[in-house]
């Protein structure tokens, strides 16, 4: 038998637990390690606010750009001043949540757009 059918014979063979531990991250670094890995493409910040605009109700989204800026806004729903305040506490929330999808994707999508480090970000 080769190396690499020794090696994926063993990993057929069914596991065992051996012990259980647990950790903490510094929430800081977890925020900056999730923008560096969140999305394929650093662009794709922009599919994640169309996704909390419309799960937030949207009934109209607008995206315009020009060279130096991007404005994104739409009309429906909207987030509380709290929900705001603390948007990337929603990093950490799970999918299945679906009372929060729309705090979520917009947290998603804002730590992504972080990463191409713009001059400013301004949340209405």
């Amino acid at each position: 038998m080769s190396d690499i059918d020794q090696v994926i014979a063993r990993s057929r063979q069914p596991g065992e637990f051996s012990e259980r531990r647990s950790f903490t991250v510094e929430r800081q670094s977890a925020i900056r390690k999730m923008r560096l890995f969140a999305l394929a493409d650093g662009f794709y910040y922009v599919v994640e606010l169309i996704q909390a605009a419309i799960a937030n109700n949207a009934t109209y989204i607008d995206i315009q750009t020009r060279k130096d800026a991007v404005t994104f806004s739409y009309v429906g729903g909207g987030f509380s001043q709290e929900e705001l305040g603390e948007h990337f506490e929603f990093l950490f929330a799970s999918k299945d949540d679906l009372n929060i999808a729309d705090i979520r994707q917009l947290a998603l999508g804002i730590n992504a757009l972080i990463k191409s480090e713009p001059s400013m970000i301004v949340i209405e």
